[in-house]
């Protein structure tokens, strides 16, 4: 099937860190021959996409943007900060622009968003990708490449809809509907819980060095290495992530202490047996993903 990228003509990023940067990386080498825009408060980030070529025209002001040049709309900043955008640009926006986002949470967010932007249609995007690496000159263009990428509409415009998929099936990515709330608790789950708890492992290793007089972290190991890479992640981005997902963050986070607690007592007992098939249950699990 021909790459159209959705037929949009002129797409403006707002936010150019490592998601935004990929992306307009990635429309440039997938051959998009459309105008790409960008706009970041950061004036750096903006001279960096324009050197790298990742935008045809970079903005610091919203006001100077060519809007009617543009069809689609991508907010790539951090999830707390959509609600306000979204509010700020739609007067900006054409009678058939649409508004998407790149952001992990959706849920209430997705539907205030909709009910902000109307009648403009907003379709929520999840591209399951990422680095624990900030900025645009951290950015890939094959990021999304062969990545999943989860779409969250609720009742919008089915025609734009499918346009902003087929932008994104043309970056090769796998993509997938899903509910916005059941999107919440799954990747509360599967991708908040992860990054929750390797910040608090780190945390862990900060009081025990403290405790003990000794910097642990002179001593990591690869195992060590490789669970806690993703605590290297931008606080600020993880922060609101927490926030926005809250409740199903928590549900997880209880569920998670629980399996603690279960392997605690169960070494504390010295009850061999009882480890053994945690450890072993969880191993199988973790074998069937590959």
């Amino acid at each position: 099937m021909e790459k159209d990228f959705g037929g949009f003509k002129g797409i403006l990023i707002i936010g150019l860190g490592l998601i935004g940067g990929s992306l307009a990386l990635g429309l440039k080498r997938e051959g998009y021959k459309g105008k790409i825009y960008g706009y970041d408060l950061n004036e750096n980030r903006v001279k960096t996409a324009l050197e790298l070529k990742a935008v045809d025209e970079g903005f610091n002001s919203l006001e100077n943007i060519p809007w009617e040049s543009v069809d689609l709309v991508v907010l790539s900043t951090p999830v707390k900060t959509f609600l306000d955008i979204a509010k700020t640009i739609k007067p900006f926006l054409n009678q058939d622009t649409v508004v998407s986002d790149v952001g992990s949470v959706k849920g209430d967010l997705v539907l205030k968003i909709h009910e902000v932007l109307k009648p403009h249609t907003f379709v929520g995007v999840h591209p399951i990708a990422g680095t624990e690496k900030e900025g645009i000159e951290n950015a890939k263009p094959d990021l999304f490449k062969n990545a999943r990428l989860i779409l969250t509409p609720i009742g919008e415009d089915t025609e734009k809809v499918e346009k902003v998929e087929k932008l994104w099936k043309d970056l090769g990515s796998r993509t997938e509907v899903m509910d916005p709330h059941l999107h919440d608790f799954v990747f509360a789950s599967v991708s908040h819980l992860p990054h929750a708890i390797a910040f608090s492992l780190v945390d862990s290793l900060i009081t025990l060095s403290k405790e003990s007089g000794i910097d642990l972290f002179k001593y990591p190991g690869g195992g060590f290495r490789d669970f806690t890479r993703i605590a290297a992640s931008s606080p600020t981005i993880w922060k609101d992530i927490f926030l926005e997902n809250k409740e199903n963050l928590i549900h997880t986070l209880d569920t998670f202490l629980q399996s603690v607690q279960k392997l605690k007592d169960a070494i504390e007992k010295e009850d061999e047996n009882k480890i053994i098939e945690i450890l072993s249950e969880s191993r199988e699990k973790r074998l069937s993903i590959d």
